[in-house]
């Protein structure tokens, strides 16, 4: 590998393909995902935008803002049409601590971080530290769904199950479950 490959990370479709599938799983009710055995479970969803951009080009081509821009028919017809998508705008629950965060493309770069406000008063230094903890949990979770994609996109199952669920999901349009029934798991 060189030196320019490799400070380059993932390859391309690795960010994009990511951000399909964390669509998918939360149109498909499969929006949720264990951390690991004691840090407990994040939900998720796309919160207020989507934007996308044509295969082989980095300028982005369609963006979907407002309230749920992922159930728009225009965010699946820019799917349909083959463009994948450059960046996505996500909205995160971990107990009760919502957390909102742009992840662009290609390197799965964190823009935009909203963190939750618990600390109302307090010296600066129980500020500055309920900060960096929610700062660092928010880097756990992004780590736990990234984990988790790794695991279902290296999986037997992806080529064989998630892969046809996925195509079945695109050509069905917004707020379509591609198929799977109730509490089935897409990976």
């Amino acid at each position: 590998m060189s030196d320019t490959e490799e400070s380059q990370g993932a390859p391309p479709h690795v960010a994009s393909e990511f951000f399909l599938w964390l669509w998918y799983q939360s149109e498909t009710g499969q929006g949720r995902v264990e951390l690991g055995s004691d840090a407990g479970t994040v939900e998720y969803w796309v919160d207020d935008r989507i934007s996308f951009r044509a295969v082989g080009e980095e300028k982005v081509s369609a963006i979907m803002t407002g309230d749920n821009p992922s159930l728009t028919p225009e965010a699946h017809a820019a799917l349909a049409g083959g463009k994948v998508i450059r960046d996505v705008r996500l909205a995160l629950r971990k107990e009760d601590r919502e957390y909102s965060v742009t992840l662009k493309a290609p390197r799965i770069e964190i823009a935009g971080a909203k963190l939750p406000a618990l600390v109302k008063s307090g010296d600066e230094g129980e500020v500055l530290y309920e900060r960096m903890f929610l700062y660092e949990e928010l880097h756990f979770i992004l780590g736990g769904l990234f984990r988790a994609f790794a695991t279902a996109r290296c999986d037997e199952a992806w080529r064989e199950r998630t892969l046809p669920d996925l195509r079945r999901w695109v050509a069905a349009g917004p707020a379509s479950g591609a198929g799977l029934d109730a509490g089935e798991e897409a990976s």
